[in-house]
């Protein structure tokens, strides 16, 4: 487990915080890699996931403020879709 003290739990919760107003759902399913989901508001429907983040990669809060960072760039980077008016 990287920075040290803090658990995975709180750790998800740092990161999910740290991305509102948009959703984000982050999961552990290895024990060593996360793969975080980002949504742009609360919908599910347009999203980007990035996944195979390893958790020994993640040694401080600046390392979170990073990969926040990369985030918004790859949900910026991705733009929505038009939704037909009907």
């Amino acid at each position: 487990m990287s920075l040290i003290g803090v658990s995975m739990l709180e750790m998800r919760q740092m990161i999910e915080q740290a991305c509102l107003p948009d959703r984000c759902e982050v999961s552990c399913t290895d024990g060593a890699n996360l793969t975080i989901r980002l949504c742009q508001g609360q919908s599910l429907e347009e999203s980007v996931t990035l996944s195979g983040v390893p958790l020994q990669s993640l040694n401080s809060c600046r390392d979170l403020v990073n990969l926040v960072g990369q985030l918004h760039a790859l949900r910026d980077s991705h733009p929505a879709p038009l939704k037909a008016i009907a």
